[in-house]
């Protein structure tokens, strides 16, 4: 009788992967290299010199202690080759087409909305619609832009430079083919918002998808741009965001994580704030086996401010990690950051947050807040607020909470008529609404409050 061979160690699965995706990468290179420019070219052969150097991430790394690296990594020898092969989907499976069904007001059917769907990472004309912009507006797929591309483009992608330090930013390099680009000149306001979906379709077999998006505001400039991602079966996702804001732009920029139980995802965005820039960034992450959000937010300006608004959801044995580092480099800026998390069965979250002042970073006002509810005795959650200041005339606080639903308020509902599961919803709904009602977009806190709904009823991406 044979022998079974041995489970390979977490080590061997990691160093297995790493080597899977320098592979992958470069039969993708084989395949359509030339049909980059120059430029992208070189950023995909740099996100493969970085991903060989660094490698993926090793339980020691004390960045990925909430993320279950390990997990992924055993699972990505088959997923990276097969996208590396496949690429995107002709056609979009039955299953893909319900879940991108789910963002209803964010869909191109709905008017005043500028969309861009990537199936599988790749540009799908056919479910996009995009017409109508202001003159010097620039909404469209990578991939086209590639074909003529912009000496903004040039300049921005890749500039941010998280691929010669974070794993999976030089993983998404690696793999650079397509995702958006998004370009306001200076002075332009948009009234209608970009929305970008990412549809990862895995009806066909497990694949991984790399999309990229940068967003690039001129000065005064102001936009809103949705980035929003679903899917049907396995997959992992791995997105990477750039945001450029001249002096004094504003940006909204919403991130929804909403994809299928069995879906990885790890997406990184970076964000750069010139002189009086305004970022309002917020992030749900509902979907996924496991997840992962970060963001980097950098005033380089005086006068520059960040609000980041994050609501993750996660039951049964989902994982979600969210990660924010605000650096204040400059003086007279402001950030505040506000994330809740809502967990129930043997769920588990993180909140790891910074925020970093710089000794050039005089009267900063800077303020950060984790929150977060548990609806079982097995869910669990991480926090980990930071402060790093290197000046005294600042004005910076942090805290995070815990906990489970109050008693008190549970009785008083429950003496007013309401079973014991609808005041468990109600108190639930009235913790997730402080983020939610926030939202200045009426399509998108539609979305969001049907979502939290959803979830609180089991009908939601992730519910197992």
């Amino acid at each position: 009788m044979s022998a079974t061979a041995p489970a390979p160690t977490v080590s061997e699965a990691i160093a297995a992967a790493t080597a899977a995706a320098l592979a992958g990468s470069r039969a993708l290179d084989e395949r359509d290299a030339e049909a980059l420019p120059l430029f992208a070219r070189n950023l995909r052969r740099d996100g493969q010199e970085a991903l060989g150097r660094l490698g993926l991430p090793r339980l020691a790394d004390e960045e990925w202690r909430y993320t279950s690296v390990a997990a992924l990594a055993r699972r990505l020898p088959d997923l990276l080759p097969a996208s590396a092969a496949r690429g995107g989907s002709p056609t979009v499976s039955a299953a893909a087409r319900e879940a991108l069904s789910c963002f209803g007001p964010l869909s191109a059917e709905r008017k005043g909305l500028h969309v861009l769907v990537l199936v599988n990472g790749r540009l799908d004309p056919d479910l996009s619609r995009v017409d109508g912009l202001p003159a010097g507006v620039r909404f469209e797929a990578l991939s086209r832009a590639f074909a003529a591309p912009p000496a903004l483009l040039e300049q921005r992608l890749g500039l941010a430079g998280s691929h010669r330090s974070h794993p999976f930013a030089a993983l998404n390099a690696a793999f650079l083919s397509d995702g958006a680009f998004v370009e306001v000149p200076d002075g332009v306001v948009l009234a209608e918002p970009l929305v970008v979906l990412h549809v990862a379709d895995a009806a066909a077999g497990p694949l991984a998808a790399h999309p990229r998006v940068v967003v690039s505001l001129g000065e005064n400039a102001q936009a809103s741009v949705v980035e929003a991602y679903c899917g049907a079966g396995e997959a992992f996702v791995n997105a990477v965001t750039e945001i450029y804001l001249l002096a004094h732009a504003r940006l909204d920029h919403s991130k929804l994580q909403e994809e299928s139980p069995e879906a990885f995802h790890v997406g990184t965005a970076e964000a750069h704030l010139g002189p009086g820039a305004q970022l309002y960034s917020r992030v749900l992450s509902v979907g996924g086996r496991i997840a992962r959000n970060e963001l980097t937010v950098r005033l380089h300006g005086d006068g520059a401010g960040a609000t980041l608004d994050g609501l993750f959801l996660a039951r049964g044995t989902q994982e979600v990690d969210n990660h924010t580092l605000v650096d204040h480099a400059r003086p007279h800026g402001g950030s505040q950051q506000r994330y809740k998390g809502i967990l129930s069965g043997t769920a588990r979250g993180a909140f790891d947050g910074k925020v970093v002042v710089r000794p050039a970073g005089a009267f900063t006002d800077a303020h950060q807040s984790n929150r977060n509810l548990l609806l079982s005795d097995t869910a669990r959650v991480d926090a980990k607020p930071q402060l790093e200041i290197y000046n005294n005339d600042v004005k910076c606080t942090h805290g995070s909470a815990t906990g489970r639903l109050d008693a008190d308020a549970l009785f008083y509902l429950r003496s007013r008529g309401f079973s014991e599961s609808e005041a468990r919803s109600v108190l639930t709904l009235a913790f997730a609404s402080e983020i939610v009602d926030r939202v200045p977009l009426d399509p998108l806190r539609a979305h969001l409050t049907e979502r939290v709904l959803g979830w609180l009823s089991g009908d939601a991406p992730g519910a197992r």
